[in-house]
Parts: C-alpha cells; sequence; structure tokens
C-alpha cells in the first residue's frame, strides 16, 4: 500500500532522514479530531499495537491538505507517526475503508457516533487490545453494511457498547444469581447495576435496591446471545421495541453505573 506524504510546507519531518526507532506505522481506527493551532489538527486514534494515541496532523485545516480526508472519523487508516519533542505527528496516513455508507446515512452517522464517542471517553490511553480492536472494526464493519429497514442502528450500538464492557473486564452475570449463586429461573428477576447482574426473586426480598432494573426474559435471553455471538449474527434476531427499549435502558444504566 502506498502511504501519501505530507506536504512539505507544513514541516513534516522526512522519513528517509530520520532514524528507524524516530517513525513507526500502525493501522488505527480514527476517532475524534479537532482544530489545534491556526493551520492543524489534534486527532485522536484507536492503532492495533498503540492503542489510543492523540496526534497532531499539521496542516490539515488548509483547503488544499491531501493529508485531512484519510482523517475522517470513524476512519480506518494505516498511519505513520513521526515522534516530536512535545507531541507526536503524523507524516502520513493512507485510508483501508472510510465507511462511506455510514457517513451517507444520518441514522448510521448518530448510532457510529454515539458508540465511538463512548468508546474514547472510556479507553485509556496507550494500552492496546488486539481485541478491542477488533470488536471497534466488526461494528464499523457492520453498519457499513445495507442493513435491513428493520434494523435499529442504536440497537447495534448498545450491542456494542455492551460487548465493550465485556471485553474492559465488566461482565454482567447472566445465568446465576448474584446474591444466592443459584440458577437464573424464568421470571421475577432484576437486574442489579452494583452487584453487576441478575438478581433472583427469592433474594429480592431480602436486598432490595434503586439499582435494580426490570428485566424481561427475553431480554435476558438476548443478552446472553450479544455476550456470545458477533453482530452479524444479532442482525439475524428478531427484537421488539419492548425489549428494544429494555436493553436500551439496561446497558446504558450499567455504563453510567461503572463509568460516569
Amino acid at each position: 500500500m502506498r502511504l501519501l506524504r505530507h506536504p512539505a510546507k507544513c514541516g513534516a519531518p522526512r522519513n528517509d532522514i530520520l532514524p528507524m526507532d524516530e517513525t513507526y506505522r500502525t493501522k488505527a481506527i480514527v476517532l475524534n479530531r479537532r482544530p489545534f493551532n491556526e493551520d492543524d489538527t489534534l486527532v485522536i486514534i484507536y492503532s492495533l499495537d498503540k492503542g489510543k494515541l492523540e496526534l497532531v496532523a499539521r496542516g490539515t485545516r488548509k483547503i488544499k491538505s491531501k493529508l485531512a480526508g484519510h482523517l475522517e472519523p470513524f476512519c480506518l487508516a494505516e498511519i505513520m507517526v513521526v515522534r516530536g519533542r512535545q507531541y507526536d505527528y503524523i507524516g502520513a496516513a493512507a485510508s483501508e475503508n472510510c465507511y462511506f455508507n455510514i457517513k451517507n446515512n444520518l441514522a448510521k452517522i448518530a448510532a457510529a457516533s454515539q458508540a465511538i464517542n463512548i468508546f474514547n471517553r472510556i479507553i485509556k490511553p496507550k494500552q492496546a487490545e488486539a481485541e478491542v480492536f477488533k470488536l471497534v472494526k466488526d461494528f464499523l464493519d457492520t453498519l457499513n453494511r445495507c442493513l435491513p429497514v428493520m434494523v435499529d442502528q442504536k440497537l447495534l450500538a448498545n450491542f456494542f457498547i455492551f460487548k465493550l464492557l465485556i471485553k474492559l473486564g465488566h461482565q454482567p452475570e447472566l445465568y446465576h444469581c448474584v446474591k444466592c449463586r443459584d440458577k437464573i429461573l424464568p421470571q421475577g428477576n432484576k437486574f442489579d447495576l452494583a452487584a453487576g447482574g441478575l438478581i433472583c426473586q427469592k433474594c429480592l426480598t431480602k436486598f432490595r435496591s434503586k439499582n435494580q432494573l426490570t428485566i424481561s426474559q427475553n431480554t435476558i435471553k438476548i443478552l446472553r446471545l450479544a455476550e456470545k455471538s458477533n453482530f452479524r449474527e444479532l442482525l439475524k434476531v428478531k427484537i421488539d421495541k419492548k425489549d428494544e427499549k429494555e436493553i436500551k435502558d439496561i446497558v446504558g444504566s450499567f455504563l453510567n453505573y461503572h463509568f460516569f
């Protein structure tokens, strides 16, 4: 793959005059970017081998910048990073997938923004996890497909958040009561945010709390499936509006309780 060189007038160091340990290449997903100085941009990426990084892209706010189009949010790109004294810089970039089907659909943009913004907020810098990178890429790949009309894109974003929380070590208990450890029976359960999972009807009489949410047996089954299945498999599951709302409420509340 041919990388695009950063224009020389932007002041980027040349790769051929730098020691090998002063530059490196990485595959990355662009999470966000914002203005930095007069003509530059601060780009936040999640890279396969370096984790989350903040990098300066010189000259990308200029109209004639050739680099800017490769560094749009939700873009998968190969990036050459140049180490600097105060900041590391993007010396070159070549997009592999710009996810045009997402960017041409308002509902998909909203779902991708919700998922990626939350991801950006809870992921710590410079902690690379190949499985987390794959999860983000799989989510964007799936959202970029021509999805059936009945698919709720924001529900897909909630499945992404749910699976991300599991990857980060916050796996909810969905099979046994978090108090007595008995196997969960079909009726009368709730989801306990503080304890991190289901609490059975018997234990609810002893351990009632404002942090317990109503959860149906259908929602329990769907969350169990989401824990083990990929996004394409989840698209095949028929979910009614009541269960959709319940899933969104539980995932959102679980996220807020443990992170925000």
